[in-house]
Formats: structure tokens, C-alpha cells, sequence
């Protein structure tokens, strides 16, 4: 190997193991370090041992044994002697298989970190047991509050003092009608025709696409006697339209 091709070598090792290393983008590169440092170890390699007769051989065996045995002490104690440095890359198959494995690797650690920054999952159901269910009644009258009749309003039997009613109302500035539920006070409702209603409370819920209709509240001063026996004061409860049925949901059972 002459100067011209050393310095070549050299040069490519600056950039494939330097602290500026950018060898990889360049696959020609690589293959040329891998040349030339096949052939910088070949020339180190020492030369094929000649051919000696068997006789020659066997009583020379100790003495070069114990010759080789020094040469090894002395190339490892004083460390001047050229160290082999292995290949960066075999081929430029293991080139972009490695440079491959390095983007995955990379794109899953950008995707994890993305997660745990940007996503916080949130539970949303309390685990708060279903303990009734409220199913239409065909002789209920739906009170004027609710305004014009679209067909879908429905009425449920009295619920310990509690009347429910359904119906679909435009929650936004379309033409988009979502399903709705209202719980009132069931002695209280107007029954003089009129749009009002009285009452100590009204609860109200509309759903939006795959999530349904729900009212919920903390029990409190003013709801029904009925409704307070059944569910004491502070108690958390929850009525849920699926699409027929209203289920009730509290979390005291």
C-alpha cells in the first residue's frame, strides 16, 4: 500500500470513526474503508511459514513455542504496535439493514415521547353499579316545556317522585338533533298548558353521536321524599338514555 492510498485511508477513518463522522450517508465511502482495511490487515498478516521436513519440524516445535511466547509479550507490553481496527461495515447490505434499524428505533422513541407528553389518559367511568331502569310509559303526557312534537318525545313511569322524559332538541347552530333527556319534579309540572313548568329543581342532558344522553347530580334538599328515602342526601346518582331505556345508576347501590 503506498502513501497516496494511506492518506485515503486515513482520511476515510476521519470520517467514519471522528468526531464529525458522516460516512454513513455514503455508501461508496463505506465500501472503499472496507477495501482498504481488508487490505491494510493482509499486509500486516505475517508471511506463510515455509515448508520444513517433519523431522526438522518436531524438534524445532519447542523452541519456536517458546519464541512465539515472547514475541506475544512483547507486542502487548509496549503497546506501539498497530492495532487491527474492525471493518465499519461488511457490505452495503449490513449498510442499510444498520441505517434502517436506526430510523425504527428512533421513530418509536420520538412516537413513545410523544405519547407521554401529549396523552394523559383520563377514566371515565366512576364503577358506580346499575340499580334500576326506567322504561317507557305509553300513558304518560309529555308537558308543553318540551315545545313542538317531532314524534320522538317519550315519557317514563314515575320514579320516585322523578319524571323522566326524552326527546331529540338542536344542541348547536345546525339542523342536527341530538337525543335529550329531562328529569322533573313530578308533582310539579304545569298542567295548564302553558311552555313553564315549576318545580325545586330541573336536570337536563343532551348526547353528541356515540355518546349518549345523561343527567346526573348529588342528591339534595329539595328533591322528593320518595326520591330521598331511596337515595339519601349526598348520595351521587346518574340516569343514562340508551336510545329506549333510561338506566339509574348510584353509587351507594
Amino acid at each position: 500500500m503506498d502513501d497516496d492510498v494511506r492518506e485515503e485511508l486515513r482520511l476515510l477513518r476521519a470520517r467514519a470513526y471522528g468526531p464529525g463522522a458522516d460516512i454513513v450517508d455514503d455508501p461508496i465511502a463505506v465500501a472503499r474503508l472496507s477495501d482498504l482495511e481488508e487490505r491494510e490487515r493482509q499486509e500486516r498478516l505475517p508471511p506463510a511459514p515455509r515448508q520444513v521436513p517433519a523431522q526438522a519440524a518436531s524438534s524445532s516445535r519447542v523452541a519456536a513455542g517458546t519464541a512465539a511466547d515472547d514475541d506475544d509479550e512483547d507486542d502487548e507490553g509496549d503497546g506501539e504496535g498497530p492495532r487491527e481496527r474492525p471493518p465499519l461495515v461488511g457490505s452495503k447490505r449490513r449498510l442499510w439493514a444498520w441505517a434502517i434499524s436506526l430510523a425504527v428505533v428512533a421513530a418509536l422513541a420520538s412516537a413513545a415521547t410523544a405519547l407521554t407528553v401529549t396523552f394523559v389518559p383520563v377514566t371515565a367511568a366512576a364503577g358506580a353499579p346499575q340499580v334500576d331502569t326506567l322504561v317507557p310509559d305509553p300513558d304518560s303526557t309529555v308537558p308543553p316545556v318540551f315545545g313542538q312534537r317531532t314524534g320522538a318525545e317519550r315519557g317514563y313511569e314515575d320514579y320516585y317522585g322523578i319524571a323522566a322524559f326524552t326527546g331529540r332538541a338542536s344542541t348547536d347552530a345546525t339542523d342536527n338533533r341530538n337525543p335529550c333527556l329531562y328529569l322533573l319534579d313530578a308533582d310539579e309540572l304545569s298542567a295548564d298548558g302553558t311552555r313553564g313548568f315549576r318545580g325545586n329543581f330541573v336536570y337536563g342532558g343532551c348526547g353528541a353521536g356515540v355518546f349518549p344522553a345523561t343527567v346526573q347530580f348529588v342528591v339534595a334538599d329539595g328533591m322528593p321524599d320518595a326520591f330521598v328515602r331511596r337515595f339519601p342526601i349526598g348520595t351521587s346518582v346518574q340516569f343514562v338514555f340508551d336510545g329506549e331505556n333510561v338506566g339509574v345508576f348510584s353509587d351507594r347501590g
